[in-house]
């Protein structure tokens, strides 16, 4: 079960690192960059969380579960879930596509990858978990990195700064989220269900307060014939296939370890970036290595990262 958990976990990240590099390429189009300058961001969450969860209502259809949706939304669970969808998708994927736009996937991807260490942080405050002196160093780590990162680079990026605030309110939006939907999966409810709400009140949220603000007729800009628009809304289900590994992995291994399985992204994204764009900067390798170094670190056991590893400890250990 751990093994599984594992693994899927590290799918979350691998998946996520394709929606960080596609979303990029997406909002890079000469349409985002002047027309829609402003609200791409804003845009960009509310077609892509309306995609994943147009995509995940599907899949509940087919499953036969809608009925156990319904019940869910209106349950305890549902509101708990209902909160921390507020805080991952408003606030956090918000502030990762802005993050995206001001600092680029790769460097982006990294700086939010330490949301597990908030995550952490924030268990030790409200759920009274201790921290590990390994999981303290793996923090100061992976903050210590991303430090030195935006120094190195704060030349060659004009909107650094707003960047790294963007960044940081993605941190707190997804670390707060994985912590709050740890809960609400301990109540069985399956991680279709859990990410289809969260992705409904992501969603409305846009759609009903958010969008109207700065107008519906800029969506209709976009065009139905623009490949931007079909990247986006594919790049939707990909999140949502991402997503789905990663609520499946907090189900079968807790939020810390499947947080610190999920930041594994930014390697991703690195390769993806390189794969598609032929972007690579070396500095920006080692910081996103640091950054995944000390992301293990402060997960509770690492050595799951390595589950075949695992797995023959445990045969030895049987055998002898």
């Amino acid at each position: 079960m751990k093994r599984n958990g594992t693994l899927i976990g590290l799918g979350s990240g691998l998946f996520w690192g394709l929606d960080t590099v596609l979303l990029g390429i997406a909002t890079s189009s000469a349409l985002f960059l002047t027309t829609l300058v402003e609200s791409s961001p804003l845009i960009t969450t509310f077609l892509h969380d309306g995609a994943s969860f147009a995509f995940l209502m599907i899949i509940i259809l087919v499953l036969g579960k809608h009925k156990q949706f319904l019940s869910t939304l209106r349950s305890k669970a549902g509101l708990i879930i209902i909160g921390a969808a507020l805080l991952g998708g408003p606030i956090g994927m918000t502030g990762y596509i802005l993050s995206i736009r001001n600092l680029g996937p790769s460097i982006s991807a990294s700086i939010s990858a330490i949301y597990p260490a908030f995550g952490l942080i924030l268990g030790y405050i409200i759920l009274k978990e201790k921290l590990k002196p390994r999981a303290i160093v793996g923090i100061i780590l992976s903050i210590a990195a991303i430090v030195f990162m935006g120094l190195s680079t704060i030349g060659d990026i004009p909107d650094m700064m707003a960047g790294l605030f963007f960044a940081l309110m993605c941190v707190i939006g997804w670390g707060s989220e994985a912590v709050i939907i740890g809960a609400a999966l301990k109540d069985d409810v399956p991680a279709e269900i859990a990410l289809a709400i969260r992705q409904m009140v992501s969603f409305l949220t846009y759609g009903l307060i958010i969008i109207p603000i700065i107008g519906y007729d800029k969506i209709s800009l976009i065009g139905l014939t623009n490949p931007s628009l079909w990247l986006i809304l594919f790049t939707g289900v990909i999140g949502s296939i991402s997503y789905l590994f990663y609520y499946k992995a907090i189900a079968l291994i807790g939020p810390g370890k499947a947080m610190g399985l999920n930041i594994t992204y930014p390697a991703w994204a690195f390769l993806f970036s390189y794969i598609f764009m032929g972007d690579f900067d070396f500095k920006t390798l080692i910081f996103v290595i640091i950054i995944f170094i000390g992301a293990i670190m402060s997960m509770d056991d690492p050595t799951e990262l390595i589950p075949f590893l695992k797995t023959s400890q445990v045969e030895v250990q049987e055998n002898s």
